[in-house]
């Protein structure tokens, strides 16, 4: 009588449940036969068994088959063999291990299974004595309302799609409609939010909650990313939006930020401590839960846990909000209070479980809410079996839709797709059964519209990085195998500094594992940041020595980048393709905010386009940025067509993937300009400030900053006109032999930690004017290098009227006009950038770029009033000295001569072959009274002196 006393709730129970399902119970089918329960229904033909699931209810399953051999014994496959076929697994949710390990569905180390056929691969293949082992589960029909898999699925059916959308913020966004086995096993993204109890308060690992999870994920699925994101002391109130008075960083939008397959919510007793209603809980709870079902986003809800430092109000409260969890999420609780609660008590610890503050559970305790969840993990998330696919659909006003994708895969439930505009967008989602059926859509997911923040300009950085890439103009190699580049100025005319790279360096260029390391500021300030080309940007093209470097860029100023800036680049070859080259950036800052833009220009009127594109490593080609580099030669550069990528943050580093774009062949970058908004990391490092002086000599004083301590300094000169003098003393150096030019210097400093700091100094040499005001002009065919106390006019006088101001000054430079009758070229040239007579040192009477340069005129004498050279803008109450610089190179045959008057005075001449001492001064001259001094450049009179005049560089000096 007493046994079937105590099973009478049950019996009672199951009838209940029998009756809302879909098979039928018979009348006189439920008996007792020597005390057990026996049910017979339509489903007597199935092994199976009864499940609790805990949530008052009791299913039953199928009972799945298991198989185990050992390969090369009797009957089982033989080493080598990579196919298993069982027709028994058919139809079932299969699940193999091999040696102990689960094997994920991978076709490199795992296996692929066809569930419609019971037909396993293995990769790799089996080898001898491999032990395996396969269960195959029963799985789950998408109905669970009695039906039978191969049926339709009902309206009212369990689980019902749930469609979530998400932005991924690298131009996709994924989308969910329902959750299966793979949900759980194959990289699932877990967030745990809520308060001690998941913290791990007062334990330590491997005893803490959070532990347990993480192990669980690792020992048990593939991949798994668990985030813990619980504060001890948080209430239902922390964890909602920060508008409801939620804690960013550990609430539930954080929480959906890191686009998580399920979430874990843990808020176990501190509600009724800070006076919050079980009711309002439970809202607070509710409004998690909607936030995260719009994402497409299970939780599972912890219960309460007992606490004995409460008054029997409080504990009263506890067990009542667990009841209401349990009764609300009955497939998504998790069980926290009856295995650990005194039943003696409303809700006091057990004291075997008490961590000794009657508020938290110990290890032990912890580890029945682990078991709880796993179990629950492991119910919840089920193979899907009667879908043959799953159809799409999109709108732009949730009124019109069309069909965006369609899922042939059915165990795929979630997927990223690309987003191809910002605008709001809307989705929902329906399952074709396999025999024929659909289900009834899925909820509507709304994908946000994205609203970007004006950026910021170059003015607005905390601070900037300027790159620029191309040659050095000593060691890489241009196609006719002559050195070629133009590092950009460091500092340039605006004061900016600059970050020069030469690929590898030395003559090799841009080749594999080109890096650039601590990147300065543009206010010469150290960073960790550091830039690397992986893979071989020409591809297959070319056999230069240089490789990857370009010369073929402009020689104009663009915005605030230097012509150098733009003169040469790295390009990028269509060998390259599909999967093309990454830039590394390495050294970000995750609290800063990144705008990367990267510009790039070849000149070259030919019709094909040179496309770059570019994306983010965590991005696809699909949504790749597109810029065309190819600019004519009459073009002007566009300082914003460039690929740019705003908003970059949370990262250490980034992958920016490079190609070549359409049809073309080439594409190509000049530059990386970098602005960042947020702090500048202060790192120990040496401080040189950049100096000019008219001096030969001078010093130098290396500077410890930011805590740098340093042992011992080294000393070097990396670039300038001529090799001067260094004698140093620890941070302390002296230099002499300094010429008119710009010089870098380079103090290396070893700390007493080993590390070694550089610091480099710019020294600008700046002729002696002796107080006067002075226009020094050196004349060529295109823009060279800048000299210090130099104005640099180019072009070619023949075929172009060319004036130019010098901002020093304000005087111009004026050639009168570019027609044959002022400008006679010889064979289509009147200059040349590099048919002067250079020393090789800077030791001539002035700078060897200077001496390099020319401007020259061809077989036309001079005739009254026909002056071609004019300098304007000076003052006709002043007088002025002229000092005029002719030289050609020995390439040249004699004679040759720079031949010139003054406002129409006698022929000066100069003899210009291999001049690099001579100057002819003029004193006393007068301006006229528009204040402009007349020039001649003409072939000399006597034609033993040859037919070239040549002018290098011009002189003038207000007395």
């Amino acid at each position: 009588m007493c046994k079937k006393f105590l099973f009478i709730p049950l019996l009672l129970f199951c009838a209940i449940t029998m009756a809302q399902s879909s098979f039928k119970v018979d009348a006189d089918s439920v008996k007792f036969l020597n005390a057990e329960l026996v049910l017979r229904n339509k489903t007597k033909d199935i092994a199976g068994y009864l499940y609790n699931t805990g949530d008052g209810k009791t299913v039953f399953k199928k009972i799945g088959k298991g198989i185990q051999f050992r390969v090369g014994a009797a009957d089982a496959p033989a080493a080598g063999d990579t196919v298993y076929l069982n027709a028994g697994l058919a139809n079932y949710y299969v699940k193999v291990l091999r040696n102990g390990l689960l094997q994920y569905r991978d076709t490199t180390q795992g296996v692929k299974v066809d569930d419609n056929t019971g037909r396993i691969v293995f990769y790799p293949a089996l080898q001898n004595n491999d032990q395996i082992y396969i269960e195959a589960l029963s799985g789950m029909d998408l109905s669970l309302n009695g039906a039978s898999a191969s049926s339709s699925l009902p309206a009212s059916a369990v689980f019902r799609l749930n469609s979530g959308v998400v932005d991924n913020g690298n131009k996709t966004f994924t989308l969910r409609w329902v959750t299966n086995a793979k949900t759980l096993y194959i990289s699932p993204k877990v967030v745990g939010i809520g308060s001690s109890t998941l913290a791990g308060y007062n334990l330590t690992a491997p005893d803490r909650l959070g532990d347990k999870i993480s192990a669980w994920l690792a020992n048990n699925t593939y991949g798994a990313v668990w985030t813990n994101l619980a504060v001890a002391g948080y209430s239902t109130t922390d964890v909602l939006p920060v508008q409801n008075g939620g804690v960013l960083g550990h609430n539930i939008e954080t929480a959906l930020s890191l686009n998580p397959d399920f979430i874990f919510v843990s808020l176990p007793t501190n509600d009724p401590a800070v006076n919050i209603s079980v009711n309002q809980s439970i809202i607070n709870l509710k409004k998690v839960d909607s936030l995260a079902l719009t994402k497409g986003v299970p939780v599972f809800f912890e219960t309460t846990q007992p606490r004995t430092s409460f008054n029997a109000t409080q504990q009263g409260m506890l067990k009542d909000l667990a009841d209401s969890i349990r009764r609300i999420w009955p497939t998504r609780y998790v069980e926290g209070f009856k295995d650990v609660a005194d039943p003696a008590t409303t809700a006091a610890i057990l004291p075997q479980y008490n961590n000794g503050d009657g508020v938290h559970l110990n290890s032990a305790g912890n580890q029945f809410i682990a078991n709880s969840l796993f179990d629950r993990w492991l119910n919840y998330f089920q193979a899907i079996r009667n879908v043959k696919r799953y159809i799409l659909d999109s709108s732009v006003n949730n009124i019109s839709w069309s069909q965006f994708v369609v899922e042939t895969e059915p165990n795929i439930v979630k997927n990223v797709y690309p987003r191809f505009n910002q605008g709001k967008q809307y989705f929902r989602v329906k399952a074709e059964l396999k025999d024929g059926t659909y289900s009834d859509y899925s909820n509507i997911a709304i994908l946000d519209e994205i609203i970007n923040p004006t950026l910021p300009g170059v003015n607005d950085y905390t601070y900037r990085l300027l790159v620029d890439l191309g040659g050095d103009g000593v060691n890489t190699l241009n196609g006719s195998n002559a050195p070629d580049g133009k590092p950009t100025p460091s500092p340039d005319a605006a004061g900016k500094y600059w970050n020069n790279w030469y690929g590898i360096g030395g003559v090799t260029g841009f080749a594999d594992k080109s890096a650039i390391s601590q990147i300065k500021t543009t206010t010469n300030e150290a960073t960790n940041m550091s830039l690397q080309i992986i893979g071989l940007p020409q591809g297959t093209f070319g056999t230069s020595d240089t490789k990857s470097i370009n010369y073929s860029g402009f020689t104009v100023a663009s915005g605030d980048y230097p012509y150098q800036a733009l003169y040469d680049n790295m390009f990028i070859h269509s060998s390259v393709n599909p999967d093309g080259i990454t830039m590394r950036i390495k050294g970000l800052t995750k609290t800063n905010t990144y705008y990367i833009k990267l510009w790039g220009a070849r000149l070259d009127d030919a019709a094909t386009p040179r496309t770059l594109q570019a994306k983010l490593s965590t991005e696809t080609w699909t949504t790749a940025q597109s810029v065309e580099t190819k600019y004519a030669t009459t073009d002007a550069p566009d300082y914003n067509r460039a690929v740019t990528f705003n908003y970059v943050t949370g990262l250490d580093s980034v992958d920016i993937n490079l190609r070549v774009g359409g049809t073309s062949t080439f594409a190509h970058v000049s530059l990386v300009d970098i602005g960042v908004v947020g702090a500048l990391p202060l790192l120990p490092q040496l401080k040189l400030r950049d100096t000019t002086t008219t001096l030969s000599t001078m010093q130098l004083t290396a500077n410890p900053v930011n805590g740098a301590s340093i042992a011992s300094y080294q000393w070097t000169q990396l670039s300038g006109p001529n090799t001067a003098t260094i004698s140093a003393s620890n941070g302390t150096a002296s230099i002499s032999g300094l010429t008119n030019g710009t010089f870098v210097f380079r103090a290396a400093g070893t700390g007493t930690d080993g590390k070694v700091l550089n610091a480099d100094a710019t020294v600008k040499v700046y002729p002696d004017n002796g107080g006067k005001k002075t226009l020094r002009v050196h004349f060529s065919k295109t823009i060279v290098t800048g000299i210090p106390g130099w104005f640099n006019v180019y072009g070619s006088p023949g075929g172009a009227h060319i004036a130019m101001t010098d901002t020093i000054t304000n005087w111009t430079v004026d050639n009168v006009s570019g027609d044959a009758t002022y400008w006679s070229p010889y064979a289509g040239n009147s200059s040349s950038n590099t048919d002067g007579s250079t020393t090789g040192n800077n030791s001539g009477i002035v700078p060897d770029i200077v001496l390099q340069g020319i401007w020259y005129n061809y077989s036309l004498k001079y005739a009254v009033n026909m002056d071609n050279l004019l300098v304007k803008g000076l003052n006709p109450a002043k007088t002025y000295t002229i000092k005029l610089y002719a030289s050609r190179n020995n390439t040249a045959t004699a004679p040759r001569y720079g031949c010139w008057r003054v406002n129409g005075g006698s022929e000066l001449l100069q003899n210009a072959l291999s001049n690099t001492t001579l100057e002819t001064v003029v004193t006393s001259v007068t301006p006229d009274a528009s204040g402009n001094i007349k020039l001649s450049v003409h072939a000399p009179t006597s034609t033993s002196n040859g037919s070239f005049s040549y002018i290098n560089a011009l002189v003038v000096q207000e007395n």
